[in-house]
């Protein structure tokens, strides 16, 4: 009673999950033909995904075939059968979790069955199985087989072989028609002791199948065969994980020349791939003898493309001739008439490359005809016989149980056979027992298998299998091998047979191991082993010592170390040595002009530092090549992290004072000087982070003190000396030299845009993106070479190199071929800072300017009396909207265009040059008041907005600057107007002959070139020049230098211009040397 609820219980549960799984399952179709009684079937009418568990193309073989055999039986069996039997066939997509879902399938048909249909309008639902024929493949088979048998319902399989099924009181309601795979190693052990194989080695399978099979035969071996190697593959594999195997064989020692492979089809096809590609490699490659199991028989998709590799081989059939009668009935199928299998027409559509239904604008995909001919590529399934005696098995069992139960009835199907007891119905199995047409005996014995019978199959290459021979039981347990005297194909393509046996004589620094009573194998010793012949064991050569030519004896090795007169070490020496000289000549030229602009722009204190490093950084090589002793170790080991990182404590102090400048200039206003920025603060900065470096040193050497060792890499062979240290204590000081080179990178990248000569800021940029690339590459270097100390030398080297040329070469340059560079001025921002007002100048002047003249015009510096001026460009014009010309007052010009510019020191001489040009307009006195009031108003507000920015910039040109007492109103007030005066100076007050007979007169001649003179000191105030007005109706042109006059022929009438810049605050001013910087 309690069994029937637990069982209830069960069913619910099975019937809940598959509603679950079977809607996850992609294309769960079902083919059926309907019966009285039911029975199931799973065939693999989908080959698996490799790598996964979804089904993939159509199977014509293993799932087309098969289930149009097993309906064919049926059809055959539905003459003789009292009653009418169906078939119910799932897809199990050769994959074990498909193949659960559909017995879950099953299953849940069987728990909707209403076998009481008592009340009107019921419908009786399609009937459950009895009994389910398959999966194929053994691990499928098994999990199937534990869902059926708590169901109490039979399993018979057409190609599951494993050992484990024939334990029945594991799997109580199995059986099947073909033998287990323990007669299968049987027939292997047979055949390697007809040709005296005695020595072998082994491939299996991962999974059921393969393991079994392996435990089998390693059974059988201690009759005489010895087992070598063993290897288990993966079916889903990568072809490289079989090219290690065979790697592993070829290297055995000694080496097996017969291998037996208990391995599924796939994983068969991977072996001879992989010797395949290693022939490629290598032509000359060892083959060795395959023996395959059943998995691989005769299937000729298992060989394709490789043909060649698996010719002269053997495999295992279990006997399966060809079913003749199958043939007619399937080449006539087609999609028209054959209708109750769901998969046929997506066969069909596969094998013939064409669709069934096309779009009518598909006008290239080819459309099938149905009158394929089904003769193309047609290979039987070699296992369409099993298919038929598992149908027939539960069919006559059928009806025996139909006859024993049913024959009081008159109907075709009794009460007792519409609730069929599983247990009986596998009582009834058990006890089938007929020859069938292939003169195969099939009976089962007490663990549900058959008697065995095997083919022995010889590959020989295209041509195909040729039978050699057939290993057979009979019912009273007997077996016998029997081959064929027929000439026979080895691995090397010819009849002549191998040899694989053990027991040759051993080389030279060998030692024979036994294993099996029947051989022993030759081992090698290690290199630093010698054999005692006496005790056959290989013993080691204490440290320092070596085995001689006969691997007899130990000697002592003499001790080693890198020595200088190597090629690359004197290359090294060389650099260092050239280096060190290049860096005091530029310590001595660099203190030979101590005072010149272009070695004070550097800041000398940090420059002299910066070059001391250099020199410990090239030192440190001669210490590094040096015969290892404790000193030249601890020398080595501590100088270069330090000499780096007074290196780059340096450029960090100078690249993170530039940026705090310029920080600091983008400030609104300046209220106070930055902080530390004397030569003093950076020497104390710089030597405060060299100090860090030195403590880190200290204990890296105090963890792990330098001494001198042997190369671990050498040893034992090889005695070579080295200063012994771990990677870690030798790379951990540099980690301080590394976040130095990062903030120095950082701070480069961030002043990269400074203008050009500010403390070299793109140099030191330069140096640092070229450090980083070489120390990385040192790091992999490092840890990845052997002569380590070489790594170090060329690194080291290449590092001070790229620091000495990028900031010192061009310095050097500069002093010795260029001293007319030597100046204050060439180390002094020159930018241009214009003021455009004006409809059409800014237009005009973008067309003509360069990237560099538009990028200078957008910033202005204004520079107190101590430092150069900079240049200023004030441009003003007028245009009326039409273009047209307007009559204007003569005296009053309408474009004003100043350009005041310091230039850089020339070899021939310094030149200054301002040019004034003024264009009679056409505007009345009232439009040029208003653009001389937006110009002022413009240049005080642009004067306001950079003056803190200017003040800053000059600080980087400053080495030791007081700091000035007053207040910033007054500084602010002071700059303004001395930029105003810079302006103003530059404009010479124009007057005219006649002045008043020529006001409201068009002028008759067009402007002319000339140099402006300055005017003298003793001038006094501003003078007046005559100048020539256009005429009033010639159309102005845009402002260039071909349209401008000489300010010395510029007049002004009045002193309107005068009091209108009183009334803006500026006061007028004496022209005096205004015109020189």
């Amino acid at each position: 009673m309690l069994y029937s609820h637990v069982t209830l219980l069960m069913l619910r549960v099975v019937d809940v999950v598959a509603k679950t799984t079977v809607q996850q399952s992609a294309k769960m179709l079902v083919g059926e033909v309907p019966g009285d009684i039911q029975i199931g079937a799973l065939f693999p009418m989908h080959r698996q995904i490799a790598g996964t568990e979804a089904c993939g193309a159509i199977w014509e073989q293993y799932g087309i075939q098969r289930a149009e055999i097993a309906v064919l039986t049926v059809k055959e069996l539905n003459k003789v059968l009292p009653f009418r039997l169906g078939i119910t066939i799932r897809d199990s997509c050769w994959t074990e979790r498909i193949a659960m879902e559909q017995t879950i399938g099953f299953l849940r048909e069987g728990v909707q069955q209403c076998s009481c249909c008592q009340t009107a309008g019921c419908q009786k639902k399609a009937n459950p199985v009895v009994a389910i024929v398959g999966p194929a493949k053994s691990s499928t088979t098994i999990a199937v087989q534990n869902v059926l048998q708590v169901f109490r319902i039979p399993q018979i399989g057409y190609g599951a072989t494993t050992t484990d099924l024939t334990d029945k009181e594991q799997f109580g309601y199995f059986l099947r028609t073909v033998p287990s795979d323990a007669w299968q190693a049987m027939a292997i052990m047979e055949l390697l002791k007809h040709y005296n194989w005695t020595y072998i080695a082994v491939v299996y399978s991962a999974g059921n199948y393969g393991e079994k099979g392996f435990e089998a035969m390693e059974r059988l071996s201690r009759s005489g065969v010895c087992i070598a190697h063993t290897e288990k593959v993966k079916s889903l594999g990568e072809i490289n994980d079989y090219i290690q195997v065979h790697k592993k064989l070829l290297n055995l020692k000694p080496r097996p020349q017969v291998v037996v492979c208990f391995c599924e089809g796939m994983s068969m096809t991977k072996i001879f791939k992989a010797q395949k590609e290693l022939r490629k490699r290598t032509p000359e490659l060892h083959t060795f003898q395959w023996i395959g199991s059943d998995s691989w028989a005769d299937r000729l998709d298992v060989v394709e493309g490789v043909e060649n590799e698996a010719a002269g081989s053997f495999s295992i059939r279990i006997h399966s001739p060809n079913v003749e009668s199958f043939k007619p009935y399937y080449f006539s199928l087609n999609p028209i008439n054959h209708t109750w299998n769901p998969w046929f027409r997506e066969f069909w559509q596969q094998k013939f490359k064409c669709q069934l239904m096309v779009p009518k604008d598909d006008t290239l995909t080819p459309v099938c005809t149905g009158k394929e001919n089904l003769t193309t590529n047609y290979e039987q399934d070699p296992k369409l016989s099993q298919v038929i005696n598992s149908v027939r098995v539960v069919g006559l069992a059928l009806k025996a149980l139909h006859q024993d139960k049913c024959k009081s009835y008159n109907t075709t199907v009794c009460p007792e056979l519409e609730s069929i007891n599983g247990t009986l119905l596998f009582q009834y199995m058990m006890n089938v027992s007929f020859t069938d047409e292939f003169e195969q005996d099939i009976s089962f014995d007490e663990n549900g298998d058959p008697p065995a019978w095997y083919d022995i199959l010889n590959y020989v290459g295209k041509k195909g299998f040729r039978l050699a021979g057939h290993f057979r039981q009979n019912r009273t347990g007997e077996h016998f091998l029997a081959m064929s005297r027929e000439p026979i194909m080895f691995y090397d393509k010819t009849s002549k047979m191998p040899e694989s046996v053990c027991s040759k004589p051993c080389r030279v620094g060998q030692r024979q191991r036994k294993t099996t009573a029947c051989c022993w194998i030759c081992e090698t010793c290690s290199e630093n082993q010698v054999v005692n012949y006496t005790s056959n064991l290989c013993e080691d050569c204490p440290l320092g010592y070596w085995p001689n030519e006969k691997r007899t004896s130990c000697y002592a090795l003499p001790h080693e170390h890198y020595e200088i007169t190597t090629l690359s070490s004197i290359v090294a020496l060389i650099i260092a040595t050239i280096g060190i000289l290049l860096t005091l000549l530029t310590v001595v030229i660099f203190v030979n002009h101590n005072a010149t602009p272009v070695v004070k722009s550097t800041t000398r204190e940090l420059s002299y530092i910066i070059l001391g490093g250099i020199i410990a950084c090239y030192a440190s090589t001669y210490f590094i090549l040096a015969r290892p002793n404790p000193l030249s170790c601890f020398v080595a080991r501590t100088l270069p992290p330090i000499g780096f990182a007074v290196i780059y404590s340096a450029l960090l102090t100078k690249t993170n004072r530039i940026a705090r400048i310029l920080a600091g200039s983008k400030k609104r206003i300046l209220t106070k000087k930055p902080r530390f920025l004397s030569t003093f603060s950076q020497v104390i900065i710089t030597w405060c982070l060299v100090f860090i470096q030195c403590v880190i040193v200290a204990v890296s050497a105090m963890q792990e003190f330098p001494h001198a060792g042997f190369d671990q890499h050498f040893m034992p062979k090889r005695m070579v000396l080295i200063c012994s240290a771990s990677n870690l204590w030798v790379i951990l000081p540099f980690i301080w030299n590394f976040v130095l080179i990062l903030f120095c990178t950082l701070y480069a990248v961030k002043t990269r845009n400074l203008p050009e000569n500010f403390n070299e800021a793109k140099f030191i940029g330069f140096t640092m993106y070229c450090t980083v690339v070489v120390w990385v590459a040192f790091v992999v270097l490092y840890l990845g070479t052997v002569n380590k100390a070489l790594t170090m030398c060329y690194t080291f080297s290449i590092s001070a190199t790229i620091a000495l040329v990028l900031l010192f070469f061009p310095k050097v340059y500069i002093i010795i071929f260029h001293p007319e560079r030597n100046v204050r001025a060439s180390y002094t921002t020159t930018k241009l800072i214009r003021c455009h007002f004006g409809n059409s100048q800014g237009t005009q002047d973008s067309k003509h300017a360069s990237a560099k003249t538009r990028q200078s015009s957008q910033s202005m510096s204004i520079s107190s009396s101590r430092y150069p001026t900079r240049t200023a460009s004030l441009h003003i014009m007028n245009q009326s909207p039409s273009g047209s010309m307007t009559t204007a007052i003569p005296s009053l010009p309408t474009q004003l265009k100043v350009v005041e510019s310091s230039t850089q020191t020339e070899a021939n001489s310094a030149r200054f040059m301002r040019t004034f040009s003024v264009m009679q307009g056409h505007k009345r006195s009232k439009a040029l008041d208003e653009d001389v009031l937006n110009l002022i108003d413009s240049c005080r507000r642009y004067q306001d907005e950079r003056l803190s920015n200017a003040n800053i910039q000059n600080m980087l040109l400053e080495e030791e600057v007081e700091e000035e007492d007053g207040d910033v109103g007054s500084l602010l007030a002071g700059t303004i107007e001395k930029g105003m005066r810079t302006v103003l100076q530059t404009v010479s007050r124009p007057s005219l002959d006649a002045r008043s007979a020529s006001i409201g007169q068009n002028q008759r001649d067009s402007p002319k070139m000339s140099t402006l003179r300055p005017q003298s000191a003793a001038a006094g105030t501003l003078r007046h020049r005559h100048s020539n007005t256009p005429k009033p109706t010639e159309v102005l042109p845009e402002c260039s230098e071909d349209n401008t006059v000489s300010s010395a022929q510029i007049l002004f009438g009045d002193d309107r211009f005068e009091q209108l810049l009183r009334s803006r605050g500026v006061q007028p001013v004496q022209f005096s040397n205004a015109t020189q910087l």
